[in-house]
């Protein structure tokens, strides 16, 4: 049964995370408010622009107000559901959205599965054989793997197994559960690569610091197999810090699915973000801050329940 107390952190947090996503959204807001251009231009271009027409347009979506009525007026349309229209592509944002989520989602999911998959395992095993040509070759790996740019390895993944091996498609998201895979699992690789590599990292410097403590040595010394002590006791407490972190990660996996999703031709929310932004079309930019930003928020508080299941000492709320 969830107590009070819980209950209480829950709420305060969330209270936190609302006005942090209300923070990020204000500040995009004045950033496209003040970039050069206006959204009557790009609602009236593509052919001749009359200046009714053009007040028309102004009169309709508020742009003759001052920027924070029209924030104002966004965001009471936003608390009600209403996620606004998109200017340059003329469709409610809800509905690009939800064509969309889907590829980003499955991205991202698939991304921290490979992380985790890739990382733990790896990390256990250099941590524990410190100093050993295993540890350095896989060290150097992670090394490169967190060095290379997204959008350099996509590239060089595109010409590997689409043009020389061809194995795996160039672009686009397929259809149907092994067509999607198909596309999704080079780009997935990639971003869990990236974020495996932070992962490695930490998880084999929490192994060296918690193989090192006395008590560990006080396990070994009363005749408890090498085994249990490496993967029961070293590794429940060098996961710790790595789950701290986790929330973080996946929601710059989105950030970076933009990337990858653009590179690769994909039609996901990052590739519709990313033209949102190219064309000023502040709607969508707006709406894809929000989901972001939420993602960020949510993770965070999964986190924290998470850690307390890992380290029983750690109480929600600070409390005794």
């Amino acid at each position: 049964m969830v107590s009070g107390q819980t209950i209480g952190y829950l709420l305060k947090r969330l209270g936190f995370g609302v006005f942090i996503v209300w923070a990020v959204t204000f500040l995009v807001f004045v950033l496209l408010h003040i970039a050069p251009g206006s959204p009557a231009d790009i609602l009236l271009s593509g052919g001749v622009v009359t200046e009714e027409m053009r007040q028309t347009v102004i009169e309709q979506y508020n742009l003759d107000e001052p920027w924070y009525v029209q924030y104002f007026l966004w965001l009471k349309d936003v608390v009600t559901g209403d996620l606004g229209y998109s200017f340059a592509q003329q469709r409610p944002v809800a509905t690009l959205i939800a064509d969309r989520w889907a590829i980003t989602a499955q991205i991202v999911s698939l991304s921290m599965v490979l992380a985790t998959v890739l990382s733990i395992p790896t990390g256990i095993v250099a941590g524990y054989k410190h100093g050993s040509t295993l540890d350095r070759v896989l060290t150097v790996v992670a090394i490169v793997g967190v060095s290379v740019p997204v959008f350099v390895s996509g590239v060089l993944a595109i010409l590997v197994f689409s043009f020389h091996l061809n194995v795996l498609p160039s672009g686009g998201a397929g259809s149907g559960v092994v067509g999607r895979l198909s596309h999704i699992f080079v780009p997935s690789l990639l971003l869990g690569g990236m974020i495996g590599a932070l992962m490695f990292r930490m998880m084999r410097a929490g192994m060296r610091d918690v193989l090192e403590k006395d008590y560990m040595e006080t396990c070994v010394a009363m005749g408890l197999p090498t085994r249990k002590v490496v993967l029961k006791h070293a590794t429940i407490n060098a996961l710790a810090p790595v789950l701290t972190v986790s929330g973080l990660w996946i929601g710059f996996l989105i950030v970076y699915a933009m990337v990858v999703e653009y590179v690769f031709g994909m039609g996901g929310l990052g590739r519709l973000i990313v033209h949102a932004v190219q064309a000023q079309d502040a709607p969508v930019v707006l709406a894809g801050t929000i989901i972001t930003a939420v993602v960020f928020v949510v993770s965070n508080i999964v986190v924290d329940l998470l850690y307390t299941k890992i380290d029983p000492r750690v109480v929600i709320g600070g409390g005794p």
